[in-house]
């Protein structure tokens, strides 16, 4: 895998539209950090770390509330990054997991 490059605007700019209270951002991914949430070894991308701290940080400077982090192919079925950004802010963040077929109701719990 070639080594990864930045993928997000790491300033953005306050939006001049100042979003409603309870705003939420429905479709994004955390990736990483790697050291900690290693990256799938079947993965067809090395995306750059973007961890949920930096997340939290663009979602408070942009006026988004709440969020659905979908699970990325990058981390494949280890769901544990998510579920560390859903741990962290419980009552604001849910999530889509990617699961294999073979996925046992066990797993499933932990997930919920």
């Amino acid at each position: 895998m070639s080594e990864p490059k930045p993928s997000f605007l790491a300033s953005p700019r306050k939006p001049a539209l100042k979003l409603p209270r309870g705003a939420c951002d429905v479709h994004f991914h955390v990736f990483g950090p790697a050291a900690k949430f290693p990256f799938a070894a079947s993965r067809s991308y090395t995306p750059a770390d973007a961890p949920k701290e930096k997340l939290f940080a663009m979602h408070k400077h942009i006026g988004i509330d709440r969020g659905v982090v979908v699970q990325s192919a990058a981390h494949g079925f280890d769901n544990s990054a998510a579920a560390d950004l859903i741990a962290a802010q419980k009552n604001d963040y849910v999530g889509v997991a990617l699961l294999p077929t073979t996925v046992t109701e066990n797993e499933l719990k932990k997930l919920s």
